[in-house]
C-alpha cells in the first residue's frame, strides 16, 4: 500500500490558485517533492491551477512532474476533468494533448464519483469543439455511462449536437444509453430530430 499523502504547502497551494508559476519553481528548487503534496481533498497544485485556468502555471509544473496528469483527486478526478468540467477549453486541450503525448490513455479515460468523463462534461457544458477534439483523441471516451446511465451519444442527442453525435456513430462500440432506461432514439423523437 503507499504511504499517506503528504499534504500541499500552503504557498504552493497559493501559487497554483493565482497562477503564480514563479513561486512553484522556486518551492519546486527547494524541493522538487513539494509538487506531489495535496489538498485535504486530494487536490495537486495541477489540479487546482486546471479549475482555475492558470495555463502556464500548468505546462511550468508539467514541466517539472508530468506525473501530475495521472493524479486523481478524491472526487476521481485527473486535472484534465478538472480543467472541462471548469470550462477551461484550452487548457483541456493542452493537458488532453500531455495525456495524448505520453499515452495516458487511463488518465483520458478516468470518470469522476458521478461516472462523468471528460467528454461527458464537454458535451453537458455545450463544448462542442472540445467534445469533438477528446473523441478523436481517445474514441473509448464514448463507452462510458455516468451513475444514472447516460452515455455521452444520448447526451450529445438531447442537446441537438449533430456534429458530435454523428462522430460518436462512428465508433461501433460507443454506448447509446440514457436515464430511465432511454436511448439516443428516444432522446432524438423527444427533440424532433430526424
Amino acid at each position: 500500500m503507499t504511504s499517506s499523502p503528504v499534504q500541499m504547502d500552503r504557498r504552493l497551494l497559493d501559487a497554483a490558485t493565482t497562477g503564480d508559476a514563479v513561486t512553484m519553481k522556486q518551492l519546486a528548487q527547494h524541493d522538487p517533492t513539494v509538487l506531489l503534496g495535496t489538498s485535504p481533498k486530494g487536490n495537486t497544485c495541477l489540479h487546482i491551477s486546471s479549475t482555475h485556468g492558470h495555463q502556464g502555471f500548468c505546462m511550468d509544473a508539467l514541466a517539472l512532474n508530468r506525473s501530475l496528469l495521472s493524479a486523481v483527486n478524491a472526487d476521481g478526478e485527473t486535472p484534465l476533468l478538472t480543467a472541462v468540467a471548469s470550462g477551461h477549453t484550452s487548457l483541456a486541450s493542452f493537458l488532453l494533448r500531455c495525456c495524448r503525448d505520453l499515452q495516458l490513455s487511463e488518465a483520458i479515460l478516468m470518470q469522476d464519483k458521478d461516472g462523468y468523463n471528460a467528454l461527458h462534461h464537454a458535451i453537458q457544458s455545450g463544448h462542442r469543439e472540445l467534445a469533438l477534439e477528446l473523441i478523436a483523441a481517445e474514441p473509448a471516451l464514448s463507452e462510458a455511462v455516468n451513475n444514472i446511465d447516460e452515455s455521452p451519444m444520448f447526451m450529445a442527442v438531447m442537446r441537438d449536437y449533430e456534429d458530435v453525435f454523428e462522430k460518436l456513430l462512428e465508433i461501433p462500440s460507443s454506448a447509446h444509453g440514457g436515464a430511465t432506461g432511454h436511448n439516443a432514439l428516444h432522446a432524438a423523437v423527444r427533440n424532433s430530430n430526424s
